[in-house]
């Protein structure tokens, strides 16, 4: 699983590159509104992160779309979500 939070655009460029390039990653969870850190205490943002992470873990649905996807990796860095 590869968490993807809202935050600059490099750091994006860097998760969807390694979407891009690992196969092995089968969910994506980009988690809008949280900043560089998930886990930052704000807001719902570490019940959210825990519940990525549960669910993932017990082969769960996940709680979040699975987004984005490979095939949607140009429209995300485009459009600077």
């Amino acid at each position: 699983m590869l968490m993807i939070a809202e935050c600059s655009s490099q750091v994006r460029q860097w998760a969807t590159a390694v979407l891009a390039g690992a196969p092995a990653v089968r969910r994506t969870q980009y988690m809008p509104g949280v900043g560089h850190h998930m886990w930052n205490g704000l807001d719902d943002n570490d019940d959210r992160a825990a519940a990525v992470i549960t669910a993932f873990l017990q082969d769960e649905p996940a709680p979040l779309p699975d987004h984005p996807t490979r095939e949607e990796i140009p429209a995300f860095l485009r459009d600077h979500r």
